[in-house]
């Protein structure tokens, strides 16, 4: 399939140009500095931007739980690598996945319209799981195929690819020195 930005989805079945990213893969882990660091001695990618990321309110499973994990991102070439520690004491679908023994890829986000993400994965079998509202930025993680556990959906907004742009030029030109750094 196939998303696109002037009619939300088209079908595996449909041949055109892809118009929406799928910029990002995201790992879960237990220790984000640790692991941000071993992406910069195995991988060279860096510099790591972390912050601490809460809300009091996102939907888990059609609950409403709050919201708290470490969040870090950073560039290798025009992928974003996005690291998740989860807060344990709070129900999310980070902590399913690290009961479950879970290590690796955890999900790949695509920016996309929300509402046709909706649509054409629920048409397709897949169930909402967690989403909520960060900075203006609407997320969703719906249930994923093709062994990815969860797929992410978002439409960013201005603010929000000024900041990833910021990063991946900052990664394009880094030279190893502050490998992990704060907020931008």
């Amino acid at each position: 399939f196939f998303f696109q930005a002037e009619d939300g989805i088209r079908d595996h079945c449909v041949t055109g140009v892809q118009t929406c990213a799928l910029p990002i893969s995201a790992f879960v882990v237990r220790d984000i500095e640790a692991a941000a660091m071993e992406w910069v001695h195995r991988y060279g990618v860096g510099p790591w931007f972390i912050s601490d990321i809460s809300l009091p309110s996102t939907m888990y499973r059609g609950e409403r739980v709050p919201f708290a994990i470490k969040g870090g991102i950073a560039y290798s070439g025009d992928m974003q690598i996005e690291l998740i520690q989860p807060d344990p004491s709070i129900p999310s679908i980070y902590n399913e996945f690290l009961a479950a023994g879970g290590s690796g890829v955890h999900h790949v986000c695509y920016w996309c319209n929300l509402e046709a993400a909706r649509k054409h994965f629920g048409a397709a079998g897949s169930a909402e799981v967690q989403s909520g509202e960060f900075r203006n930025l609407e997320f969703l993680y719906m249930e994923g195929f093709a062994g990815f556990p969860y797929i992410e959906f978002i439409d960013p907004g201005e603010e929000q690819l000024s900041r990833y742009a910021m990063i991946s030029k900052l990664a394009a030109t880094w030279d190893g020195a502050e490998p992990i750094r704060g907020r931008t």
